[in-house]
């Protein structure tokens, strides 16, 4: 839960990046499967990732041909590592176990060669490849490279002796006529099965102590295999998506310019709708996300949360230019939590999720995001808690975004960012639009709504598009015409409301 639990990384985005992260070998599916957030304590770390990324970025077109061929020897990879681990204990190996070693120590014979002399211009640090050729001269005595594997007779004369001995009983039994004879030939036969059995057990016996002296090196192998096919794969993600490197500072302080959501991109590209870049600057304490619903702001959270998070795992950006600290925890707290299906209000679930999110503003520094918080009450009381929690944010050295659709929550030491929404659309000509196409009244609408943010004073109300779109979705004018006495009543009594 400190980094968003599953159901919170689907909601913004981040199982949709992960799912186009194309990780060749098993030992990379496992790096996938298992990243975990850089500490404060592991910034170098962080770095050299994210330099190991921006070196594979900017070398991969150029290099493409030795990518592929990095790539091609990749995908031959098997999952050894149960063998490996039995081999660390001394348990026999058997022929396929042998064959799957042997074909990897190929795979690393090949890597070995086409890596070193690539990365000498490359300089990605912390992966190294070990020479396996001892190992694999162990499984390949008579040295013709082949990708197959037998106890051949090479390794004992003893071996070679039982097995001539047998094909020549095979012989006289192939060509012989007389039944008794054969019967005793057979059981001379089995014999020198046994006898070859034994034999080939003794062989693997030793191939496997021989081979438990080079484990550590294979193991070594393994990792920097699924090390290199991870940055590989983080590399063409971040290709794909003109992704960026992000700067990774020692102060409390988020700075994102034009981020993007690519699931919400994706989306919206789909339906020939551009998305609309995030440009945001934060610090410790609180800033405020204002507009109407329609505006946008839920994307905005998911936008930054994605990114942040994203960050964290050691990966490429999805934006111009980013700038954040490693983090201790990420909350992300919506109307969609998961407490709502255990029985919970929204409200209640929010209020549970909350307390859990202070006491670590207490003892650590992270981010928060607070989606339509206290949506769920009723709208006067919904407000008051809303400033209070923004208030108390606002002391803490945690970063916190709050979006709202509420009125005089900020106050002049919060930042305040605003949806533009149709704040510089004319009303007029947007419904003559409608009014020609009804049935589409909504994508017209999206269509006009500005989603970028305005850094605003703290005076500014939220804007009423809320009213607006009412009046273009052609809600009865009657009801328009209450609630617009309504606005202009409240307009110049919402401050002392907070009285």
């Amino acid at each position: 839960m400190i980094f968003l639990d599953k159901k919170q990384r689907e909601q913004v985005g981040y199982t949709f990046v992960i799912d186009k992260l194309d990780a060749i070998t098993p030992f990379g599916e496992d790096l996938k499967k298992n990243i975990a957030p850089f500490k404060q304590q592991d910034k170098e770390l962080l770095v050299t990732e994210l330099n190991n990324i921006e070196k594979i970025t900017t070398s991969y077109m150029e290099k493409r041909n030795t990518y592929r061929s990095i790539e091609r020897l990749l995908s031959k990879v098997k999952d050894i590592r149960n063998s490996v681990v039995r081999c660390s204990n001394l348990n026999t190996l058997d022929d396929v176990e042998l064959f799957e070693i042997k074909s990897f120590c190929m795979i690393s014979e090949e890597l070995y060669s086409i890596y070193n002399d690539f990365n000498h211009s490359i300089n990605i640090t912390g992966i190294n490849f070990f020479d396996l050729s001892p190992v694999l001269n162990l499984l390949d005595p008579d040295n013709k490279r082949l990708p197959t594997f037998q106890i051949h007779d090479s390794y004992s004369k003893k071996l070679k002796d039982i097995r001539l001995n047998k094909r020549k009983l095979e012989d006289e039994i192939l060509y012989s006529d007389d039944e008794e004879k054969i019967i005793i030939l057979k059981e001379k036969r089995l014999k020198y099965v046994i006898e070859e059995d034994a034999e080939e057990l003794i062989i693997r016996m030793s191939l496997t102590k021989k081979i438990n002296s080079y484990v550590d090196t294979i193991k070594n192998n393994i990792y920097s295999m699924g090390k290199l096919d991870f940055l590989i794969a983080k590399g063409k993600l971040a290709l794909n998506y003109n992704a960026t490197k992000p700067e990774i500072s020692d102060n409390m302080e988020v700075t994102f310019t034009n981020s993007f959501n690519p699931e919400v991109k994706h989306i919206l590209e789909s339906k020939n709708t551009p998305f609309t870049p995030i440009n945001i600057s934060l610090n410790s304490g609180v800033a405020v996300i204002t507009g109407a619903n329609m505006g946008g702001k839920s994307v905005t959270l998911k936008t930054i949360v994605l990114n942040l998070l994203l960050g964290q795992l050691g990966f490429f950006v999805f934006a111009d230019y980013a700038k954040f600290p490693i983090l201790d925890f990420i909350y992300f707290i919506s109307d969609d939590l998961q407490s709502v299906s255990q029985g919970l209000s929204t409200f209640g679930a929010e209020i549970i999720e909350l307390k859990n999110v202070i006491e670590h503003t207490k003892v650590k520094k992270g981010f928060i995001a607070l989606d339509e918080f206290a949506r769920g009450t009723n709208p006067k009381e919904g407000s008051f808690l809303v400033r209070s929690l923004c208030q108390y944010l606002n002391t803490t050295t945690s970063i916190s975004v709050v979006s709202t659709h509420y009125d005089n929550i900020v106050t002049d030491d919060m930042i305040h960012y605003q949806v533009m929404g149709l704040k510089n659309v004319c009303f007029e000509d947007l419904k003559r639009k409608i009014v020609l196409n009804k049935t589409n009244s909504i994508d017209i609408i999206q269509e006009h709504m500005d989603y970028s943010l305005e850094k605003v004073s703290n005076t500014n109300k939220v804007p009423k598009d809320a009213l607006n779109i009412s009046i273009l979705l052609g809600l009865q004018p009657e009801i328009v015409e209450i609630a617009q006495k309504y606005y202009y009543k409240n307009l110049n009594n919402e401050e002392e409301d907070y009285e």
